[in-house]
């Protein structure tokens, strides 16, 4: 397919995100909350009528046919009509671009052209629970849309990147960790079209512990399922709790009632080891940063490792940030409820 007669390099950095209610829950039609945070994947692409599809992310390197590329999608298409998920996860574990690619296809359909260099760059610790994934597929379909024929909705680039998610996590994923590093700000997801901006009084302040243990999501999202499956019934209502959990922390976020929404951090955290999604190491950082005087702190993300959060006051946030790396972590203190994903083009 025909590109654009002049070499174009588009640059699109896409936000990080942390839940700070819903985690699993979400996936059960419960509402989740998630802020946009101050770590980066960065994509840039380059066309200049390139002969195949060039992609480079750290010392990951690959390069793919056109014709490739669209089957693929099709197969993936076909595996999630059956519910094949054993055949996506394999597919993702053996190939790092097959999310991207799926996305590409997504995206241009029939009018993808020959090829493309695409390179990504990241301060996102992966696998953490900081939607590394999900900013980088939100920054790909950002800098694709000066490509694209038309330019698409919101609602059009939201389902493309979460495509990439889907494929990324086995199969089945929510559009939490896409739409927020999309929208930006702290938002509502309730799994029904796109999330909504949600009122937060300034001063939401987080303090991120990193266990540095790193737990694929595909994996977690699996044994959730096997646990829930167990006894449906009763053990939905762990999810549903989770749901009120979330509802009741709208009105604290919008008030800038702290205390208060610290302890429904440490409510949601219990519903979590419940699930049996928390380990020793989150536990430890937990106690470590409420030690230290945190209003709250609970696992962000899927679990298993990766991420805490930790709700603090200017007043304690370096003590609770060396608590932290005291107990083993990686402290973080990036800015909360930053702008969505951005674009430049040369």
């Amino acid at each position: 397919m025909p590109m654009p007669s002049l070499p174009l390099t588009v640059t699109a950095d896409a936000p990080g995100k942390v839940i700070l209610f819903g985690e699993h829950a979400v996936n059960r039609g419960q509402p989740a909350l998630a802020a946009a945070v101050g770590l980066y994947a960065r994509c840039t692409i380059t066309a200049e009528g390139q002969a195949a599809f060039h992609f480079r992310s750290g010392t990951q390197r690959q390069i793919v046919s056109r014709p490739a590329i669209m089957e693929l999608a099709r197969q993936v298409e076909a595996w999630r009509a059956a519910e094949n998920y054993e055949a996506i996860r394999a597919l993702s574990a053996a190939d790092y671009f097959a999310p991207a690619q799926y996305v590409l296809a997504s995206a241009f359909g029939e009018a993808l052209p020959d090829g493309l260099e695409i390179a990504w760059e990241s301060d996102i610790p992966p696998s953490s629970g900081l939607g590394s994934g999900g900013a980088a597929f939100t920054a790909l379909v950002a800098a694709l849309t000066p490509l694209l024929p038309e330019l698409p909705t919101l609602e059009q680039r939201a389902a493309w990147a979460h495509r990439g998610d889907i494929l990324a996590h086995g199969g089945i994923a929510s559009a939490l960790d896409t739409q927020t590093s999309l929208l930006g700000g702290v938002i509502r997801y309730t799994g029904q079209g796109l999330a909504e901006a949600v009122p937060c009084a300034p001063g939401l302040s987080l303090v991120i512990g990193n266990t540095n243990v790193i737990a694929a999501t595909s994996e977690v999202n699996t044994r959730v399922r096997r646990w829930l499956a167990e006894r449906p019934t009763s053990r939905l209502a762990t999810f549903e709790a989770i749901g009120m959990v979330s509802r009741a922390a709208l009105p604290l976020l919008e008030r800038g009632d702290w205390p208060e929404l610290g302890r429904l951090f440490t409510l949601n955290q219990l519903a979590l080891e419940k699930i049996g999604v928390s380990c020793p190491e989150i536990d430890a950082l937990i106690a470590a940063a409420l030690d230290a005087g945190a209003y709250g702190a609970k696992l962000s993300g899927s679990g298993g490792g990766g991420i805490i959060v930790a709700l603090v006051s200017p007043d304690t946030r370096q003590a609770v940030a060396e608590a932290i790396t005291a107990a083993g972590g990686t402290a973080l203190v990036p800015q909360i409820g930053v702008h969505g994903v951005q674009f430049s083009r040369k």
